[in-house]
């Protein structure tokens, strides 16, 4: 599951940053860690728009794990809202300009966290 969960790392982050800005606040915060990181592994493999916003549906479900730092928090919520306010592959790509220095920041929270707890 290393590989996987640095790859989802990588990818999480490189999504991240090419979409928008939405509101989804009513993100669990108590999923486990195994059901958080095997979320993650699905969202990372995904090879299609169409099959990212399912994914991130399914992350949304799951939440985020008790204790994960509010940076990374704040990334993991960003992420979401990125992709599912995003109408399209090519809305998800022009997006990415639009990511704030504080965005930025915590989706690289989002992504340190992921590779310190996803990682067996």
């Amino acid at each position: 599951m290393r590989r996987g969960a640095t790859r989802a790392a990588t990818v999480v982050l490189t999504a991240t940053l090419a979409v928008g800005v939405g509101g989804c606040q009513n993100i669990p915060k108590s999923a486990s860690v195994k059901e958080f990181c095997s979320a993650g592994e699905k969202f990372s493999a995904s090879n299609t728009f169409p099959e990212g916003v399912a994914a991130a549906k399914k992350l949304k479900k799951v939440g985020t794990p008790k204790g994960i730092p509010k940076s990374a928090r704040r990334g993991f919520v960003e992420l979401i809202n990125r992709v599912l306010d995003a109408k399209n592959g090519a809305d998800f790509l022009k997006k990415n300009k639009k990511l704030t220095e504080a965005q930025g920041k915590d989706l690289i929270a989002l992504t340190a966290y992921i590779k310190k707890t996803c990682t067996l």
